[in-house]
């Protein structure tokens, strides 16, 4: 089993949570008599930190001033950038071995009565991944069938790993620019400081049930 699914997991799972976190801006607007007054600050636009994140993940956040994101965005585009090297290096080589094994099983199992032998095939990368030394000309038919599988079996799950890898690497680009674009826009959204919410218990009464116990949530602004 591949070691490197349980950091794939734990990469995806801390960048939706962590990136995902945003907060909340007075607004910048206020309006005096019948004459609305524009404060000195800039509007934020989301149009520009969506943009930003789509031409290079982590410029978004900057505009946004979430600088903290950056590191941990970073982190998760390299490691999912060295799981895929790592798995592309291994499925290339037991794909290898397992052509390499295949023809060569073909040869040693060929039958006599063929008319055209098949020739020994002259690369046999599968020597390596298996013992050193070990002699696959005097070995069993049982073995010869287990090791092809063995190779096969790694050969799909690095595969598997590999493109699993792509995709969070793509989840992570897209997550940029949503976070980005979410950010920004909450950055120009109006929240009034009185804002509470509490949440009570309450008793409601239905002809059927009679008296039911629940909860009430009360907002207030």
């Amino acid at each position: 089993m591949n070691n490197l699914r349980p950091l794939l997991s734990t990469v995806a799972v801390l960048l939706v949570f962590i990136l995902a976190g945003n907060t909340q801006v007075q607004a910048q607007k206020f309006t005096a008599d019948t004459v609305q007054v524009e404060s000195s600050v800039k509007i934020h636009s989301p149009h520009k930190a969506t943009m930003y994140s789509v031409i290079l993940p982590g410029l978004g956040q900057a505009y946004n001033k979430k600088y903290w994101k950056i590191p941990i965005l970073y982190a998760g585009i390299g490691a999912t950038i060295y799981a895929i090297n790592w798995n592309t290096k291994n499925f290339n080589k037991y794909k290898d071995g397992f052509r390499d094994f295949s023809l060569y099983y073909d040869y040693k199992y060929q039958s006599p009565d063929l008319e055209t032998p098949i020739p020994e095939p002259d690369s046999k990368s599968y020597e390596g991944l298996y013992t050193d030394g070990f002699d696959f000309e005097n070995s069993s038919a049982s073995f010869d069938n287990w090791f092809k599988t063995q190779l096969q079996n790694n050969k799909d799950s690095y595969k598997h790993d590999r493109d699993l890898s792509y995709i969070i690497l793509a989840g992570v680009y897209v997550l940029n620019v949503i976070d980005a674009a979410v950010d920004a826009h909450l950055m120009n959204f109006n929240v009034n400081e009185e804002l509470t919410i509490r949440v009570e218990p309450a008793v409601s009464y239905s002809a059927f049930t009679g008296n039911t116990l629940g909860f009430r949530c009360q907002i207030t602004f």
